[in-house]
């Protein structure tokens, strides 16, 4: 029978993050189970790679920035190349959207993130396409941007494997051995793996596996968004940042030439390779030609569709069940996950290495029982 110390279900951002930064404080038995053949497959792999600093939630925005700063300058050590490309972002508001916007910058400068207010008028000199665009005015943050995502997550997986850490591809787990309140170990096609703790780092199949485990019921949503990219378009700077209408649910940002455009959809559905709704294109037309006008001729090459796992009160779930003894969440990162990535895997890694580490609890999942 296998086992061992840490077994960590998912090898998506959260799940390879937590590994990288456990096995950086010296934790050597890290197993980490993936049902797919290669990591990457779903979420992690299947997002608009954009690295948001400023966002609506306050207890997020430490981590955001912290995950930031870690993308923008890589341990000299990493192992894998990845490109970051700062650009920046435009943050667009309006009406009472404007406000609230204008207060999540407030508190993203108070924690240290270099943000601007800026007019309508500057915003359109600096993205012409906007300038048909109707809103009130925006938030620049110049150290957001685009990074590799699949070297990111290889870059992880890399690190953690160099210090001992293994990683088991195509392995389901069908059930959690749980016995007197306390969690044993995980059940595959391959038997009983032992282990001292189990991390669930699932995505949008944490909450299946929270229920497997008779953990604490924490609400996560597993919500479909769609992506799409345009035929290359000679009008298109790729130096532009990528721009947000936060009021009304639609971004754009420079890519392979065109444009990559999500309208902000979301639908709940069962987690897997969600498939893509054709009515969501006529969803992002609409968008275009209300919020967007300078843009409306674009052509869409391509479209896919990811999942963002979203928790009920918006906040990431990091942290020890309050029911099952051993278990512990990494889970909710509602399209968060890229950005926060580094810091969600230290606190997650601090927080099981010290159960008394009190700087988790925004995010600890026994706030649902109360």
């Amino acid at each position: 029978m296998f086992s061992s110390q840490y077994v960590i279900i998912g090898a998506g951002f959260a799940g390879a993050a937590t590994a990288y930064h456990l096995a950086r404080r010296g934790v050597k038995d890290i197993l980490i189970l993936e049902q797919e053949r290669v990591a990457g497959v779903h979420s992690s792999g299947r997002n608009a790679s954009m690295v948001r600093q400023v966002v609506p939630e306050p207890a997020i925005i430490h981590l955001a920035k912290d995950g930031a700063a870690f993308l923008r300058s890589l341990p000299a050590d990493w192992p894998v190349a990845v490109s970051y490309q700062q650009n920046g972002s435009l943050l667009l508001g309006s009406g009472e959207g404007w406000g609230k916007l204008s207060r999540d910058a407030v508190i993203a400068r108070q924690a240290g993130i270099e943000v601007e207010l800026w007019s309508a008028e500057k915003s359109k000199e600096y993205v012409p396409v906007l300038r048909e665009a109707d809103f009130d005015g925006a938030v620049w943050c110049p150290t957001d941007g685009v990074v590799d995502i699949h070297a990111l997550l290889s870059g992880y997986l890399k690190a953690a494997l160099s210090q001992g850490t293994q990683i088991r591809y195509g392995c389901l787990v069908k059930g959690l051995d749980v016995r007197d309140g306390s969690v044993n170990g995980v059940l595959t096609k391959e038997g009983v793996i032992k282990a001292e703790a189990v991390i669930n780092a699932a995505g949008p199949w944490a909450g299946a596996i929270g229920r497997l485990a008779g953990a604490a019921d924490v609400p996560l949503r597993p919500c479909r968004r769609h992506l799409f990219v345009t035929a290359p378009a000679p009008w298109v700077d790729p130096g532009w940042p990528f721009v947000w209408d936060d009021a009304h649910g639609i971004y754009f940002r420079p890519d392979s030439g065109g444009l990559l455009l999500c309208p902000c959809d979301q639908e709940e559905m069962a987690p897997g390779i969600p498939p893509t709704d054709s009515s969501v294109v006529e969803l992002l037309a609409e968008k275009i030609r209300r919020r967007f006008p300078g843009i409306s001729d674009v052509a869409i090459m391509k479209s896919w569709a990811g999942f963002r796992t979203l928790s009920a009160d918006g906040r990431f779930v990091i942290g020890w069940d309050p029911r099952v003894r051993g278990f512990f969440w990494v889970a909710g990162l509602g399209g968060h996950g890229v950005t926060t990535s580094s810091a969600v895997g230290a606190l997650a890694a601090s927080l099981i290495l010290d159960p008394s580490e009190k700087h988790g609890e925004p995010f600890s999942p026994g706030r649902f029982l109360r």
